[in-house]
């Protein structure tokens, strides 16, 4: 691409976990849509790269989003901070010129475009949030003839990404591989259990889990977590327990984003083979802080009655999402 170039983009940088990335490229496939622009999804990043290439397509198939981060020279940009800067991470520019300000509610206005303006004239914009802002855009998707007319936040999140952000073949393929290895169990029960760098009660967990055991004694245990420990000990103590395999790291340091992890592509592959997996259970226990989480209940077609949020009543919780989701 060069300065004759007539098309503008949207440049998504992301921060953080799966989850959290895949709620920004959601957030950034709707706004392209909503404005014409590109959309590239920049995911170059050392959490899920191991050479600083862009990872995105190697885990997701998307006709709204350009396979390559490659963008014209000299074109304008918003905000006028990533100008020369476009090849950095969202970390690397908040660890030079914010370093205190890695977990600020505000500092994302200095970073990114207010996705409520769908008339910015800069050839490129870089839109950056720690989740999605479905919110902000979702009065912008409610013309009668939009596909997503009449969805709420989460019906939107669901729509796009069963239909517009699917798992790339080699995570599809990896998903059927591993159902069809262990010839997956008529009734399963999904269990998220995070512990690293965010721990949950595991009493809550323990209760959930008999809980639903009373209503289905037979059932299998999918368990997806990011501690090693607690995947040994759920592995002892129940019966018909069973997990993919996986890269733990030593101590109680997190799964995601560990520079120690020695193939951060299989890293995200792993993820989002068990996000996929805990869709496909029959009951899912998980809680609602994490992000990834969410994805999973958002993904999956499990009746409310089936699934339990062992955090649904936690004020610290539920007050950190509504500020995420509000604050602009």
């Amino acid at each position: 691409m060069n300065q004759s170039d007539n098309n503008k983009y949207l440049l998504v940088k992301t921060k953080g976990g799966m989850g959290n990335r895949m709620l920004c490229a959601v957030t950034g496939i709707l706004y392209g849509q909503l404005t014409g622009r590109l959309a590239v999804i920049d995911w170059r990043d050392a959490s899920y790269s191991n050479d600083g290439s862009n990872t995105f397509s190697r885990f997701f198939d998307s006709s709204q989003v350009l396979p390559e981060t490659i963008l014209p020279k000299n074109a304008s940009i918003r905000p006028h901070i990533w100008t020369g800067q476009l090849h950095k991470s969202m970390s690397t520019m908040l660890s030079e010129n914010d370093p205190d300000k890695h977990r600020s509610i505000w500092i994302h206005r200095k970073y990114s475009i207010d996705v409520r303006r769908l008339d910015y004239d800069e050839d490129i914009v870089v839109f950056w949030y720690y989740t999605g802002r479905i919110n902000a855009i979702k009065t912008k998707l409610q013309n009668p003839y939009c596909v997503f007319a009449g969805l709420d936040s989460d019906g939107i999140i669901r729509k796009v990404l069963l239909e517009q952000m699917k798992p790339s073949d080699e995570v599809r393929c990896r998903i059927d591989d591993y159902k069809s290895a262990i010839d997956w169990p008529e009734k399963v029960i999904g269990l998220h259990i995070r512990y690293t760098d965010m721990r949950t009660n595991l009493a809550h967990y323990e209760r959930a889990l008999k809980r639903l055991l009373r209503r289905e004694p037979n059932a299998h245990i999918f368990l997806a977590t990011d501690n090693k420990q607690i995947s040994m000990e759920y592995h002892e103590r129940y019966k018909n327990v069973f997990s993919t395999s996986k890269w733990f790291p030593g101590e109680l340091s997190p799964v995601h984003q560990n520079p120690s992890c020695p193939d951060k592509v299989l890293n995200g592959i792993e993820a989002l083979v068990d996000m996929y997996l805990l869709a496909d259970c029959d009951y899912l226990i998980y809680p609602g802080a994490s992000t990834f989480s969410r994805l999973a209940r958002l993904l999956s077609k499990i009746p409310n009655e089936n699934v339990i949020d062992i955090q649904r009543f936690n004020p610290r919780v539920q007050l950190k999402r509504l500020i995420r989701e509000w604050v602009v």
